[in-house]
């Protein structure tokens, strides 16, 4: 199942994910922002929204490389705010967790998101990527690859309004 939505469990990823987990090691920033550059490659080709959040002391909502990156207040933990927008935003929308935290993996089952393992994300993103290699070899023709065969329905759909189709 893939939903338009995907909220991550920021910092659980990045201790899941072996070459993060190198990273953090020396630098914890650059493990959340190798995370970002990970996630953002993927959108808006596998979901329409990519929320990531990370537990922080200072609340803080920012778009960056077009995913949303969300540090909690000190009040408040990842977990909670993940709860939270799951159950808005199941109301009106598919929603995916990615989490491998047991107790989120069930509270945002609860709340009626789809959820995945740490493992389970890599494994969807490099079935993407492979997805995307194949239908590049596929077009080996001499005037090129089309854009509009490569890019998600929706990106093909925005531009198209916007060259007035």
């Amino acid at each position: 199942m893939t939903a338009p939505i995907l909220l991550v469990d920021g910092y659980n990823i990045i201790g899941d994910w072996e070459e993060l987990k190198l990273l953090k090691e020396e630098d914890f920033g650059s493990a959340r922002d190798q995370l970002v550059s990970i996630l953002s490659a993927y959108h808006p080709w596998c979901w329409e929204r990519i929320i990531i959040v990370f537990d922080g002391q200072k609340f803080a909502w920012e778009k960056a490389e077009g995913v949303e990156v969300v540090f909690t207040d000190n009040h408040e933990t990842a977990d909670t705010l993940i709860e939270r927008l799951a159950a808005g935003l199941t109301l009106r929308n598919p929603v995916e967790v990615a989490t491998s935290d047991f107790a989120e993996y069930r509270a945002a089952s609860n709340l009626g998101a789809y959820v995945m393992s740490a493992a389970a994300l890599k494994e969807r993103l490099a079935e993407k990527q492979q997805d995307y290699r194949e239908r590049l070899n596929k077009h080996n023709d001499p005037k090129g690859i089309m854009l509009n065969e490569i890019l998600h329905k929706k990106v093909v759909e925005s531009l198209d309004k916007l060259k007035g189709y």
